[in-house]
């Protein structure tokens, strides 16, 4: 019997992860990705003899008793041994005082009651939270309605159990938490500690994930995870274009039934996945074509809807020993593009020798931005000498700051590059400039898709974008889903590798 195919639009973690269990499933998937390299937002390149790690800061699913440990295994993304174990989420200076998150929390909680013995109450309160949020796991390997009783129930169960700490989490601002407590420095750290003004829920599950050994890092960074997946892929037969993009998507009587490349050339398919951001498959991919509400009304309410984007500043510097890292402290305020900045997230990456050249390490400088201040970038990009310019002057202003704030640093520093909204815009289609997908707030919850498109049969959305909050484990996880819909829709099984491993050896 002929495999039906499935074409795959983007080679990062989702389409990656669609591939594999694709064939794993008795499908024929042909992986499409416009770059010459795969791996979408999660890869890392090369500066002045350096290199620099674009993604990973920390992988959810890094512990063996996981599920998501299971489908990184299942796509092979990583071995145990190539794993390292964060000592610490961050410390967060304001005025002098320093706030630690560190992994073991019984010596953060009481580290905090050290800095504020009159919140000592408040601290109990939010490290019980944390150990709360590392007993429940979310039930990822299945979609929704594919759930077994069995899982649902474990899962509504502890929900039920710890509800009245997981409804403040969910609608609750980190903003509005922190006013809990009378220390300055508490306050500053749980309003700073995450990028972008996310909730509570999203903050606390975060720390709780290194803090449990669920986040590590993988020895050799991003390139040497996509690595590891595409060598699984292509071990499997799988096949890839690189170096060419989709133009449009070939549509007959409502039906997917393959893509037109930039190039010309026309490919058919049984299926189409397209692992885009969802704005981008929509309006360009299909020609707004297809109307999809509950995306239509974030992407076109960006001020109500905020999705993360970043500028990352990368340098060169000698001499960061005694500096703790993720580092980040306040500054005096000021604007980039449309948004006000505060405070500098500083990333020493001496962890892996691969960060580290001449005495040197590999320090990434985060600064926070929003999609609802994309127009600034959008703007300044349209003339390349100024945009060219603006990143030379901004790279210089952070040295300066970092130097301000670590005098032994003076001409101990190199820049090496930068990434900006446009970036990311150029390189993986982000329609706005994000890096993820939107975030949870107070006022808008989850946003959650089966990835179906009104009125289109055979095509399916997938990746970061299409849930919230996104990130590399959503990416694994809709791959892994829109091959279930797909067997679902195909009336078979879905089988999914470690199933049949155990089936081949017992």
């Amino acid at each position: 019997m002929d495999k039906k195919k499935i074409i795959i639009i983007g080679g990062g973690i989702s389409g990656l992860s669609a591939g594999i269990n694709a064939i794993n499933n008795g499908f024929e998937p042909l992986i499409i990705e416009k770059n010459p390299r795969l791996g979408g937002l999660c890869i890392g390149w090369q500066r002045k003899g350096y290199n620099i790690d674009g993604c990973i800061h920390w992988i959810t699913g890094t512990r063996k008793d996981t599920q998501l440990h299971k489908m990184w295994q299942d796509i092979g993304a990583f071995k145990d041994e190539e794993i390292f174990d964060l000592p610490s989420w961050g410390s967060v200076e304001y005025q002098g005082e320093i706030v630690p998150f560190y992994s073991d929390i019984s010596k953060a909680e009481e580290a905090w009651i050290k800095i504020s013995p009159k919140d000592k109450k408040r601290i109990h309160k939010f490290f019980k939270m944390v150990r709360i949020y590392e007993d429940v796991e979310l039930p990822n390997e299945d979609p929704i309605p594919f759930l077994s009783y069995k899982t649902l129930f474990s899962f509504l169960w502890k929900m039920i159990k710890y509800f009245p700490t997981y409804e403040m989490g969910m609608f609750m601002s980190c903003e509005k938490y922190a006013k809990r407590f009378s220390s300055p420095a508490l306050r500053y750290a749980l309003t700073h500690i995450q990028p972008g003004k996310g909730n509570l829920y999203s903050m606390v599950f975060s720390y709780c994930n290194i803090a449990s050994k669920n986040g590590g890092i993988i020895k050799g960074g991003s390139d040497k995870m996509i690595a590891n997946i595409v060598e699984k892929y292509r071990s499997l037969g799988g096949e890839l274009i690189s170096g060419v993009g989709v133009k449009s998507i070939d549509i007959e009587k409502h039906k997917a039934v393959g893509v037109i490349l930039e190039d010309g050339r026309s490919i058919k398919g049984d299926y189409v996945i397209s692992c885009c951001d969802v704005n981008y498959t929509l309006a360009d991919l299909l020609d707004n074509k297809y109307y999809v509400r509950k995306f239509a009304r974030r992407y076109n309410h960006p001020d109500k809807n905020p999705a993360p984007g970043c500028v990352l500043v990368y340098f060169a510097i000698e001499d960061m020993v005694d500096i703790p890292v993720p580092y980040m402290f306040d500054i005096p305020t000021f604007i980039l593009g449309e948004e006000k900045i505060d405070h500098l997230c500083l990333r020493k990456m001496d962890y892996d020798p691969l960060f580290v050249k001449d005495n040197k390490v590999v320090v990434q400088v985060l600064l926070d931005q929003s999609s609802a201040g994309f127009n600034f970038w959008d703007k300044l990009g349209k003339n390349p000498a100024d945009y060219k310019e603006y990143k030379a002057n901004l790279a210089s202003f952070i040295e300066k700051l970092i130097v301000e704030k670590f005098p032994s640093l003076q001409d101990k520093i190199t820049f090496l590059d930068m990434t900006t909204p446009l970036t990311y815009k150029r390189y993986v289609n982000a329609s706005r400039g994000s890096y993820m997908g939107f975030l949870y707030t107070d006022k808008k919850m989850a946003l959650m898709s089966k990835g179906k498109v009104p009125h289109l049969k055979n095509f399916y959305l997938c990746g970061q974008y299409v849930q919230s909050p996104g990130g590399l484990p959503l990416a694994l996880t809709a791959g892994h889903h829109v091959i279930c819909h797909i067997c679902y829709h195909e009336q078979k099984r879905f089988i999914r590798f470690f199933h049949r491993f155990k089936l081949k050896f017992n």
